[in-house]
């Protein structure tokens, strides 16, 4: 099949670098992106959403980062061929299947390419995935936090000689070519409070993983008691609420897009997060055990109209109301993930008539 990437238009000297500022500030409206995971379909397919957001309103694209998926790095970079202002991240990076020399390499190279629209996201990764591949995600805090270090420096153009817990670099480590920004923001993904407070001690912004929304209150204390004790102001962090989210002008079909996501994913939620719409685990065992025993569709007629909360889903009112809700709590931006409805490219023109206008107008 023929590529039919279209042609980026890239111009270095249109970017002012000294009136860089990290983008919440000074912002008043709450900020929204798509996140597109490998199931969407081919990356002609990603491009062809990500140009469609960007018509839309939205602010960025994050591609998921998934071992076995769709690439991210060549999906963002479509993405970016077709686009001139959204930002571009992934969601989310790991410092265990790339090193942070490689990753480094790879942001610079995209953030040149698109003008310097790139964000990081960054996290640990799932270790279920990562023993896929023979990675044992030891120390999962403490790589993460010294790959930060590393990026930093990289990008600053720093010789990174460097000896930590995890990384041991000589003092070759340096990039080969001057990165477009001395500065990409980073994005510190995760849900464990470790990971939650360490983010708002040091990162430019936070990838929270809500599922359910109303995890929120633990979330934004975590955020919180990190950012007090690094001295820093909350209004400087981007807190990109990371949410299943589905939409449709029938409720009915945003309801029956939800049902195998939970089928899947919800038996293995934490208790406690799921304490905080009324449900346990217990709740979940027959689920897992249909999906186990007779497949995903067997699983996916047990899944009740109360576990449906664990997204944000329905008409386009519905799903308003409980954005606000997080919007209220401190949420910056929402980060509206799969399966957002039963079409997919129908849900971002949807989200771009009907929800965002109504937040950037209020």
């Amino acid at each position: 099949m023929p590529c039919r990437l279209l042609v980026c238009e890239v111009s270095a000297n249109s970017y002012n670098q000294n009136s860089v500022k990290f983008f919440r500030k000074g912002l008043s409206y709450l900020q929204f992106g798509v996140r597109l995971v490998g199931d969407f379909g081919n990356a002609q397919l990603i491009q062809k959403y990500g140009a469609l957001a960007e018509r839309s309103g939205f602010d960025f694209v994050w591609v998921s980062h998934d071992l076995f998926k769709i690439n991210s790095w060549v999906a963002l970079t479509a993405v970016a061929c077709a686009t001139k202002k959204v930002k571009l991240g992934n969601t989310i990076l790991n410092p265990y299947s790339c090193s942070p020399g490689e990753l480094a390499s790879y942001i610079a190279t995209l953030d040149e390419l698109s003008n310097g629209r790139v964000v990081v996201g960054l996290s640990a990764g799932s270790p279920r995935f990562l023993k896929w591949v023979g990675l044992d995600a030891k120390k999962p805090l403490t790589r993460t936090k010294e790959c930060v270090v590393l990026l930093r420096r990289l990008f600053k153009g720093d010789i990174v000689e460097f000896d930590g817990e995890e990384f041991h670099w000589t003092k070759e480590a340096y990039m080969r070519f001057t990165p477009f920004r001395s500065t990409v923001p980073i994005y510190i993904g995760g849900s464990g409070d470790k990971f939650l407070e360490y983010a708002g001690e040091s990162g430019d912004g936070v990838l929270p993983i809500l599922f359910p929304p109303e995890y929120v209150d633990h979330t934004m204390e975590r955020i919180t008691a990190g950012a007090r004790k690094a001295g820093r102001d909350l209004k400087d962090i981007d807190i990109a609420a990371c949410v299943w989210f589905c939409v449709s002008d029938e409720g009915s079909l945003a309801e029956d897009a939800l049902r195998a996501l939970i089928a899947y994913y919800g038996p293995g939620f934490q208790e406690f997060r799921l304490n905080t719409i009324g449900l346990t685990k217990k709740d979940m065992e027959p689920i897992g055990i249909a999906v186990k025993e007779h497949g995903l569709e067997s699983g996916k007629k047990l899944v009740t109209d109360k576990m449906l909360k664990l997204a944000i889903y329905g008409k386009p009112d519905d799903c308003i109301s409980r954005i606000e809700a997080l919007q209220r709590k401190g949420v910056t931006s929402m980060a509206l993930g799969a399966p957002l409805g039963s079409n997919p490219e129908e849900a971002i023109r949807l989200i771009g008539e009907k929800i965002i206008p109504y937040f950037k107008e209020n």
